[in-house]
């Protein structure tokens, strides 16, 4: 047996597959962010849509201006009100939230004029900053209602902080600046509360509201409403490029893959560093279970020099160990090593081993699987180092036979009757304890070594072997939901 070749078999397998679930990874997330940014891009449509709406209403509210409340010069405190709850919510709607401002249960001449983030306002458009402050303050003395806010003209708000901020309009002359201060004292006064928390700037200049320019107002705030969906719609392709091409950068090479690839790789090259020593030891006449505890100190001091290593040049063996989805490093074993055991039975076969040495190479392929049984993946029982390879003996003696048998015809007896003997040979040496913790292992093995040959039985038809592979994935590990059971399952995992 040629211990390089089934170490570059290994890690041939490991590249290859750790390549496979790469690829397939970075395409499920390409996939995923596609669909991501197709989700957004719709709810982002139904959110313009909405949004569209709202300003359809308020052209729908215009339409009619007979049914605006008030005289053609005071029909536009109802029009400020409307713009105020119809642009806000188009707003709301744009940015995916719910509604904010409302009239329902606001009676048309209810003291407050409509509902916003929960809070009742009183709407006030009057010609003049002062004039709409003297508004505010009768409309306060008349309800004595402090929980109630007043919106007015955007424009007259910024003058009224200007001047509040000693930034005195150019226009206004100083005894209406100084009457714009002094009602500002006042409702702060009445109210208890401040200017800026009691009274808030509207949507809207005082101008806007009016009859005959109000249908341009709403033209201007949707356009700004399609220009602000333009920028989210640009912004969600944006982060999906960002994204992709984050994503896309993943399929080289990296650093932080590398440390982990080699932090792994250590600890398997001392496992194959492990396998190598016994096979050198048994090749020199010393069998496995005459082992002494020198020699087992022997082969953990150079196993750890291999893994050292191991870890600069065997990454790939951690892709290996990642995308496979063993439920014991025991299953995991039986598996390998019955993969080898098939080739050794081919050399056989042909006479290019003797049978000697398809036992004791067979041992060494099954050394793996002895390890990983004795070590606590069974039974978790604690074996003195004396006895420790007589154990490991036994059991790799019989994942050999287990594997061979009916598959040698005349040369079975032969084959039966060499490990019957080596068996015996060892059983004396271990007491009754120890050898029930053998055929503990050894019932383990038969069981998984049963699903090994249904699923891989080449005379069995496809729907036999689609149900021995169902079965082993299970018996490994492989999580439900990613076992192909069926044809539907198989077309679903291709097609999406």
């Amino acid at each position: 047996m040629s211990t390089n070749v089934w170490k570059d078999q290994i890690t041939a397998a490991g590249v290859d597959g750790f390549n496979q679930w790469k690829s397939l990874s970075i395409a499920k997330q390409l996939d995923q962010i596609v669909k991501e940014k197709l989700d957004n891009q719709q709810q982002q449509n139904i959110n313009f849509e909405t949004a569209l709406k709202h300003m359809l209403k308020m052209r729908q509210f215009l339409s009619e201006p007979k049914n605006i409340l008030g005289s053609e010069q005071t029909k536009h405190g109802e029009v400020a009100e409307h713009l105020e709850v119809n642009v806000r919510n188009a707003w709301a709607a744009l940015k995916g939230q719910s509604e904010v401002a409302t009239f329902d249960g606001v009676a048309r001449t209810a003291p407050e004029d409509f509902i916003l983030d929960g809070i009742k306002y009183q709407s006030k458009f009057i010609n003049g900053s002062n004039n709409t402050l003297k508004h505010i303050l009768d409309h306060y003395g008349k309800y004595q209602d402090s929980s109630m806010n007043y919106s007015i003209p955007k424009d007259q708000y910024k003058v009224i902080e200007a001047i509040r901020s000693g930034q005195n309009p150019s226009n206004l002359n100083d005894k209406s600046i100084r009457a714009i201060l002094q009602k500002v004292e006042e409702i702060e006064r009445q109210t208890g509360r401040s200017f800026q928390e009691i009274v808030k700037p509207s949507v809207s200049n005082y101008s806007e509201a009016q009859l005959g320019t109000a249908g341009e107002t709403v033209s201007k705030h949707q356009d700004q409403i399609v220009d602000e969906n333009q920028k989210i719609q640009d912004e969600i392709q944006k982060d999906a490029r960002e994204k992709t091409k984050s994503i896309e950068a993943k399929k080289g090479p990296s650093i932080g893959e590398g440390v982990k690839v080699a932090g792994t790789a250590a600890a398997i090259a001392a496992s194959l560093n492990t396998i190598t020593v016994i096979y050198t030891k048994v090749k020199n006449g010393k069998k496995i279970q005459d082992f002494d505890k020198d020699d087992w100190k022997e082969i953990g001091i150079s196993s750890a020099g291999a893994g050292a290593k191991g870890g600069v040049t065997a990454g790939s063996i951690y892709a290996l160990t990642n995308i496979t989805s063993l439920s014991a490093p025991f299953a995991g074993a039986v598996t390998s090593a019955a993969m080898g055991l098939s080739s050794l039975l081919t050399d056989l076969n042909r006479d290019q081993i003797s049978m000697d040495e398809f036992v004791t190479q067979g041992q060494i392929l099954c050394i793996e699987a002895g390890i990983a049984a004795t070590g606590g993946a069974i039974g978790q029982m604690l074996i003195p180092i004396p006895v420790l390879g007589s154990v490991i003996g036994t059991v790799t003696a019989n994942f050999v036979w287990g594997f061979a048998k009916d598959k040698l015809g005349t040369r079975e007896q032969e084959l039966k009757k060499m490990l019957d003997t080596y068996t015996e040979s060892i059983l004396v040496k271990v007491d009754k304890a120890y050898q029930d913790i053998i055929s503990k292992i050894n019932t383990k093995y038969a069981h998984y070594n049963s699903l090994i040959e249904a699923a891989f039985d080449v005379h069995a038809n496809s729907a036999v072997l689609a149900a021995a592979s169902v079965n082993i994935a299970v018996e490994l590990g492989v999580h439900e939901q990613k076992i192909l059971k069926n044809d539907a399952d198989l077309d679903a995992f291709f097609l999406g």
